[in-house]
C-alpha cells in the first residue's frame, strides 16, 4: 500500500560564519577619505561643525603615517602599515580626535588579517573618545556590533547593534542582525519582531529584502507551528528565489495544512524546472502523482528517470513502476520492471505478483512458469495464494491433474483452503465431464466403426 509522503521541514542552518552575510568588513570612517577631509579642513578651517561637534582635524605628523600605512596595506604590506600605526600611536599630546583614527585604522588592519578580537579591541577604543564626529561614532557602533556577531559574542552584538540605531536611525541590516543573533542564542520567540522591522524597512525605503531575513522569518513561524505563516514565506521564497528547497518545503507545508493539490502542484513545479535530478527526488515526484491519482504521470516520471540514470534501478523503484502502470491500468506495461524487480528480489513475492498479472493478462504458460519461480525462491508472505494462481493458470491450460495438485497445496494454508477446495471441487467435476465427453466420444466412434463394417460386408 502506497505511504503517504510527509517531507521532512529542515531548519536554516546559522553557523557562526553566517556572520559573512552582514559583515562586509569595517566599514571605516573613509580611508582615505578621512584623510582628504582632515586636509581640507586644515587648509581652510572652515567647515561647518555636525551637531554642535566642533570641527576636528589630523596632524600632520598622523595624517601622514596613517596616510603612508594605508598605501602599504594597499600594497599588501600589513607588517610595514602595522609599524607606521604602532608609531602613530605612541606620538605624544594626540588630541582624542586622532587617537580615534589611529585605533580606527588599527581596527581596520586587524580585521583584514582576520585578527577579529584584537580589532575589536581598537574599535572599542575608538568609543571611549570624547566628541567623535558623528559619522565615525556610527560607523564605530556599527562595527563593533558586526565583530561582536562574527566572534560569537551575540548578546553583546545585539546591544551594540541597539546602540548603533540610537545614534543612526532605524537599519534594516541591523534588525536583521539582532533577529539573526536571537537565532544563534537559541531565543526563535525573539526574532519575529526585528527581522520582521528589518523587512518593513526595506520594503518602505524601496529595497528588496534579502532572502536570510525571510529564512529568519520562517524558521521563528516553524517553532511557534504557524505553517499559514511559512507558507505564506515560502511562497515568497520560491517567487523570488525558486531554489529547490524552497519547493520542496512548501510542498511538505502544503501536507502539513493537508492541502493535497498544492502539495502536488508545489513539487511539480520544481520537477518543471528541472530542479529535482536525485533519485529520492525523483520517486517522490512519482509517488505524489500516484497519491494523487494520477499514476500515468508517475510512471512516465519512473520510466524517464530510469531510462536516464536519474533513479537506481533496483527492486523497489522497478516495483513501484510496475505498481504506477497498474494503477494507470496499463497492465502489459506493468509486465517488464515486475520481471526485473523479481530477477533482483531475495524472495519470491514480486515473481508471485508477476504470475498475477500474467493471470490477468491470460497468459497462462507464462503464468505458470513465475509461479513455480515464486515458490522454487520461496519467502512468500501468502503461499498458498501462489499455488492458487498456478493452479488457476494450469487449469486454464489444461493440465488439470497438475491443477489439481496445486490447488490440493493451497488449501493447506488456511488463507487459501476454502477457494482451494472450490476449486478442487470445480477440477474433479471438470475432469468427471471430459472423462465422459471422452467416452461417449468413444463409443461414438466404435458406433461409427461398425456402421461402417457392416456396409462394406
Amino acid at each position: 500500500m502506497m505511504q503517504t509522503i510527509r517531507l521532512i521541514f529542515p531548519l536554516p542552518l546559522f553557523a557562526a560564519l553566517a556572520a559573512v552575510l552582514l559583515l562586509t568588513g569595517p566599514s571605516l570612517t573613509g580611508y582615505p577619505g578621512a584623510l582628504a577631509q582632515a586636509q581640507e579642513e586644515e587648509a581652510e578651517d572652515k567647515k561647518a561643525p555636525m551637531k554642535g561637534r566642533k570641527t576636528q582635524a589630523l596632524g600632520k605628523q598622523v595624517y601622514t603615517l596613517i596616510t603612508d600605512a594605508n598605501e602599504k596595506v594597499d600594497a599588501e604590506d600589513y607588517a610595514g602599515a602595522r609599524a607606521l600605526i604602532e608609531k602613530a600611536k605612541g606620538l605624544p599630546k594626540l588630541t582624542a580626535y586622532e587617537t580615534a583614527q589611529i585605533y580606527s585604522f588599527s581596527g581596520f588592519l586587524n580585521f583584514n588579517q582576520d585578527r577579529y578580537n584584537p580589532a575589536l579591541r581598537d574599535y572599542e577604543k575608538v568609543l571611549a573618545q570624547p566628541d567623535l564626529p558623528e559619522g565615525l561614532l556610527q560607523q564605530t557602533y556599527k562595527t563593533i556590533a558586526q565583530l561582536l556577531f562574527a566572534t560569537e559574542q551575540y548578546s553583546k552584538a545585539i546591544e551594540r547593534a541597539r546602540e548603533y540605531m540610537n545614534v543612526a536611525g532605524e537599519d534594516p541590516d541591523m534588525y536583521a542582525l539582532i533577529a539573526t543573533g536571537y537565532y544563534q542564542l537559541d531565543q526563535t520567540n525573539r526574532i519575529i519582531q526585528p527581522i520582521e522591522k528589518a523587512i518593513a524597512l526595506a520594503r518602505e525605503r524601496g529595497t528588496k529584502p534579502k532572502e536570510q531575513w525571510y529564512l529568519l522569518q520562517r524558521v521563528a513561524y516553524w517553532e511557534k507551528e504557524d505553517y499559514r505563516k511559512v507558507r505564506s514565506i515560502l511562497e515568497i521564497l520560491v517567487t523570488n528565489w525558486p531554489k529547490k528547497e524552497y519547493w520542496s518545503q512548501l510542498s511538505g507545508i502544503y501536507y502539513e495544512l493537508k492541502d493535497e493539490s498544492r502539495q502536488l502542484a508545489a513539487y511539480e513545479a520544481a520537477y518543471d524546472q528541472g530542479l529535482l535530478e536525485t533519485s529520492s527526488e525523483l520517486t517522490q515526484m512519482a509517488q505524489l502523482f500516484m497519491q494523487s491519482e494520477v499514476p500515468f504521470k508517475g510512471a512516465q516520471v519512473l520510466e524517464e528517470g530510469l531510462a536516464s540514470g536519474k533513479i537506481e534501478k533496483n527492486e523497489r523503484n522497478l516495483r513501484l513502476l510496475s505498481q504506477a502502470w497498474q494503477m494507470a491500468q496499463e497492465d502489459r506495461k506493468a509486465i517488464e520492471p515486475l520481471q526485473q524487480a523479481a530477477k533482483l528480489s531475495n524472495d519470491g513475492d514480486l515473481y508471485a505478483r508477476l504470475a498475477t498479472s500474467y493471470l490477468n493478462l491470460d497468459q497462462y504458460k507464462n503464468c505458470i512458469s513465475a509461479s513455480r519461480n515464486a515458490i522454487n525462491k520461496g519467502g512468500l508472505k501468502y503461499p498458498g495464494d501462489t499455488w492458487l494462481v498456478l493452479g488457476m493458470c494450469q487449469f486454464e491450460n489444461k493440465q488439470l491433474s497438475a491443477a489439481k495438485t496445486s490447488f490440493q497445496n493451497a488449501a493447506k494454508y488456511d488463507k487459501s483452503a476454502k477457494n482451494a477446495r472450490s476449486w478442487i471441487t470445480y477440477t474433479e467435476n471438470e475432469q468427471a465431464r471430459l472423462q465422459q465427453l471422452q467416452e461417449s466420444l468413444n463409443q461414438l466412434n466404435e458406433a461409427r466403426q461398425r456402421a461402417a463394417e457392416r456396409a462394406d460386408s
